[in-house]
């Protein structure tokens, strides 16, 4: 007799896993929104150091972000949040669409 799993053995495994997928996926596609929100205020929050600091050196505020990338206070890449929303700089802060 040969030793080895039966095919309804094997569905109810298969079901089984199928079931944590279902409730698992959804979790961390919640979760995944989340960070990118976090993130786009953790990235404000860098922006409006990086502003501060180009008022202390410069004497002035800059009036966008393209200033900020021209002076190497920031890289191109962070005129944008993770989200997709756009940044842009009024009396000062920074801001998203």
């Amino acid at each position: 007799m040969k030793k080895g799993f039966t095919l309804i053995e094997m569905l109810f495994v298969m079901s089984i896993i199928m079931i944590l997928m279902l409730l698992v996926i959804p979790q961390v596609t919640r979760k995944t929104d989340a960070i990118k929100q976090k993130g786009c205020e953790a990235l404000l929050d860098v922006i409006d150091a990086q502003i501060q600091l180009y008022e202390i050196n410069e004497g002035f505020l800059p009036s966008n972000l393209s200033e900020l990338v021209a002076k190497g206070y920031l890289e191109e890449k962070q005129c944008v949040c993770p989200d997709g929303r756009g940044i842009y700089i009024s009396k000062g802060q920074a801001y998203c669409d």
